[in-house]
C-alpha cells in the first residue's frame, strides 16, 4: 500500500503566490512582506504544484490557470488550500472555488484582508489531522 509523504504543516507566516507575470508577482510580493508575511512566488501552478508545501495560503492569480485542465487547478486547490483567488471582474465567467475571489486591479485592503482571512483558518488547521476544507 502505498502512501503520500507527509505534507510540511502549514508555516503561518508563509504565503505561495502564484502568478504568470514578473511585475504583479513582485507587486504581491512587496504587498504581503509590507504585512510581514515570508513569501515564496511561482510563475506557474505547475511550478508551485513542485514546491514542498507547508504554506498558510495561496494567492492565486486567474491568468495561471490558463496553462492547466480544470481537474489538475481544482486538485491544486484542494492540495493547496485556503486559497486566495484574484480575478478580473469578468461577468459570466465560472472560477474554481476558492476561499475568496479578489477582484483585480484594485486589490490593495481586499487581498490584505482576504489574506488574513485565510491564514486564520490555516491558523486552526496547523496540528489537525483532517485536511477537509469544507
Amino acid at each position: 500500500m502505498a502512501h503520500d509523504p507527509p505534507q510540511p504543516s502549514p508555516q503561518i507566516d508563509q504565503i505561495l503566490v502564484v502568478a504568470p507575470t514578473d511585475a504583479l508577482r513582485a507587486s504581491l510580493r512587496f504587498l504581503l512582506e509590507e504585512e510581514s508575511y515570508r513569501v515564496t512566488t511561482a510563475s506557474s501552478i505547475e511550478e508551485a504544484a513542485a514546491l514542498p508545501g507547508g504554506f498558510a495560503c495561496v494567492v492565486l492569480d486567474h491568468h495561471a490557470l490558463r496553462s492547466v485542465r480544470r481537474s489538475g487547478v481544482e486538485e491544486f486547490i484542494q492540495g493547496h488550500w485556503p486559497v486566495v483567488l484574484l480575478a478580473n471582474g469578468t461577468p459570466g465567467v465560472e472560477w474554481p472555488v476558492s476561499f475568496r475571489v479578489v477582484t483585480k486591479p484594485l486589490l490593495g485592503a481586499a487581498l490584505s484582508q482576504a489574506v488574513r482571512e485565510a491564514v486564520a483558518l490555516a491558523g486552526g488547521r496547523i496540528g489537525d489531522t483532517d485536511d477537509s476544507h469544507d
